[in-house]
């Protein structure tokens, strides 16, 4: 079978290398220079850098642990215990908030497990922001799960469902909230990146790499048009491929292929939000991630890849992080040491490069389901062409459950 594959992120990849360990003729098309997609990585001078947002790697799922050690081994990576803090009231609080009352000051940590306690009485809301003060109380919503989340997704809360959150957030019981608190131990141990594996040399686009080798791959390359004729896919008029497999962010269809105009308008409905990041050298530390809910700050994370591996800085004394910042007005320039785009209180002090990404987060609005389950569908009606990966789907995975599902499409080929 001749199967175009387009784009050469993870899922793409991932089927790809699948399909052609199976036999199948297999034509990868990425419009970028390198392959990777979001999960790309690079070196500024001599600084590990994950342009797009750092991306690790853990699954509750043998197979595609297995799967990706097969290809990339296991002694490639280094396992880390996530440490994971939040900027708040000055301080280092650990991560996730609500497991750490411990650290906070008692009148606050009081007020936070009592409005807990007394938390998810009465009918379960329909919108994110009622949720969160719903399901943590008062005093968590307020103090950390609204302003995050607010500065995160850059679109009103009470405008969002709530379907989507179970699996992407820890949700912790009222027993294990006064436990942290008795006991002080903030640790979270059932979410998959709890702990987690990197790569030691290269960033994630090594496992990237390994993954894409000797396949057929056609970068810088611009797809016009996608069409079906005689029973046959053409690709820019050419190619005949028996099979589509299509990783290309959904709003991007409608420019290259022909969709009835109710298809479009659902597709023109869909949310998203744009993300940049900028590296810096910084300080040595050995946290994974610094969430930063304040909205006295434009920053909402910041990524160190210096945490993530020892070879992510050639100057061992010092550190590298990532700032990540939601939105596409963000300007990126010398002052943002200086002014209120993230505390100084961790010494950053140097820009090295800057990333933008227009696609980075799925909004899950309240027609979400309406959008989205239209448009998978119509796609339904149609065998040969199939839609994966995150933008594709438009569904928020990491890369284990983009294998996952590669996997899953590509089983039966």
């Amino acid at each position: 079978m001749k199967i175009a594959v387009l784009g050469a992120g993870v899922s793409g990849l991932s089927a790809a290398r699948m399909l052609h360990d199976k036999g199948h003729e297999v034509v990868v098309y990425e419009k970028n220079p390198t392959i990777g997609g979001l999960a790309r990585s690079r070196y500024v001078n001599g600084m590990l850098y994950d342009p797009h947002g750092g991306h690790i790697l853990n699954s509750k799922h043998k197979e595609v642990m297995d799967w990706v050690f097969s290809i990339y081994p296991k002694e490639n990576w280094k396992y880390t215990d996530r440490n994971a803090k939040i900027f708040f009231s000055g301080k280092y609080v650990s991560y996730p908030f609500e497991l750490s009352l411990c650290e906070l000051d008692a009148d606050d940590a009081v007020d936070c497990v009592h409005d807990f306690v007394l938390s998810q009485m009465g009918p379960e809301p329909d919108n994110f922001k009622d949720w969160l003060t719903w399901n943590f109380g008062k005093s968590i919503a307020d103090f950390y799960m609204i302003p995050y989340n607010e500065k995160i997704w850059a679109y009103p809360l009470e405008d969002m469902g709530t379907g989507w959150m179970r699996g992407k957030m820890p949700l912790p019981t009222k027993k294990e909230i006064i436990r942290s608190v008795i006991l002080k131990d903030p640790k979270e141990r059932k979410m998959p990146h709890s702990s987690f594996y990197y790569p030691l040399h290269g960033g994630i686009q090594s496992m990237v790499n390994a993954i894409g080798e000797g396949l057929n791959v056609h970068t810088d390359f611009t797809i016009k048009s996608l069409e079906k004729v005689n029973k046959k896919w053409n690709i820019n008029g050419e190619g005949e491929y028996d099979k589509i497999i299509s990783t290309i962010p959904l709003p991007e269809l409608p420019q290259i292929m022909q969709l009835p105009d109710k298809i479009v308008k659902l597709i023109k409905g869909l949310k998203y939000n744009s993300l940049t990041t900028v590296l810096f050298d910084c300080p040595k530390t050995d946290i994974t991630w610094l969430y930063i809910p304040s909205h006295d700050y434009k920053c909402h994370r910041v990524g160190y890849q210096s945490a993530l591996t020892p070879y992510a800085n050639p100057d061992t004394t010092r550190g590298c992080g990532a700032l990540e910042v939601i939105g596409t007005s963000f300007k990126v320039t010398d002052d943002i040491v200086n002014d209120n785009t993230l505390p100084k209180e961790l010494g950053f002090e140097k820009i090295l490069d800057h990333q933008f990404s227009e696609y980075a987060y799925v909004i899950h609005d309240k027609a979400y389901d309406t959008n989205v389950n239209g448009i998978k569908e119509y796609f339904k009606g149609d065998s040969t062409f199939n839609l994966l990966g995150r933008w594709a789907t438009w569904n928020y995975k990491n890369m284990d459950l983009c294998m996952l599902d590669a996997m899953e499409l590509t089983k039966d080929l």
